[in-house]
């Protein structure tokens, strides 16, 4: 049976690592709110919990906010109209202050534009990948191809060499010559193996990464709660004190 104090010394120890988790789930401070990064801040964002501590509170209204300052909202076209028209009602139900609820909607807008281009960078390092994949699987072919076709190459020169009896050098060099060309090939075999396991890790990666659409929803609630826009009876959205961790809820 354990002693307290090692009871004691594990429940310190698995505080901690909740501590550690907690705090590296809430800090926003080595991301930004790229295309290049979306993936990594969507997941992240979207899975926040509450209380959060007030320093990563602060930096995540700062990179928001900041990055907001900076979007050139698009001109106000027929989609743009629709995708605006959409939103507005789910804003308004979860928000009172009309300034707030245009700020909202602009920076939704900063998100789509975001998520848009992050979908196209997706799609295009899928299809160079895909390329490369295909041209490696070409050239493995060709290579095999061409393996045996020395293969046999040298396998008719040795039985040529046999049969005369007194063969030209050409005769005899031949046999080394195409032995040679079929071990280049096939030794080549294991490269392309090893480029194409590469090819296919990066190829999973970057369909891992890809976020293929917004929870909106989701997006407007967090968003309200993490830029002050909306309180909720009950719910905590930030404070200093360790102790209350295990209070938090998600929301």
């Amino acid at each position: 049976m354990a002693s307290p104090r090692t009871v004691s010394k594990s429940m310190d120890e698995r505080r901690k690592s909740r501590i550690h988790s907690w705090e590296t789930a809430q800090d926003f401070s080595a991301l930004d709110l790229t295309p290049d990064n979306f993936h990594a801040f969507y997941v992240k964002f979207t899975n926040l919990r509450f209380p959060m501590m007030v320093s990563h509170l602060l930096e995540l209204r700062y990179l928001i906010n900041h990055t907001v300052e900076t979007f050139m909202e698009p001109p106000l076209t027929p989609d743009y109209r629709q995708f605006r028209e959409s939103l507005q009602a789910a804003v308004d139900s979860f928000i009172d202050k009309r300034r707030h609820s245009e700020r909202m909607l602009r920076i939704l807008s900063m998100f789509r534009d975001i998520h848009y281009t992050h979908s196209i960078m997706s799609r295009d390092a899928e299809r160079r990948l895909r390329e490369t994949m295909d041209n490696n699987r070409a050239n493995r072919m060709k290579f095999i191809r061409y393996g045996l076709f020395f293969v046999f190459a040298g396998v008719a020169s040795g039985i040529v060499w046999l049969a005369v009896p007194e063969p030209m050098w050409l005769v005899k060099l031949l046999p080394a010559v195409y032995s040679y060309l079929s071990w280049y090939y096939f030794h080549k075999l294991p490269g392309l193996d090893r480029e194409h396991e590469k090819l296919t890790l990066e190829l999973n990666d970057v369909l891992r990464r890809r976020v293929d659409s917004l929870n909106w929803k989701t997006l407007i609630h967090k968003l309200a709660m993490v830029l002050g826009y909306k309180r909720l009876p009950g719910i905590e959205v930030f404070h200093d004190d360790h102790d209350r961790m295990d209070r938090s809820v998600y929301h």
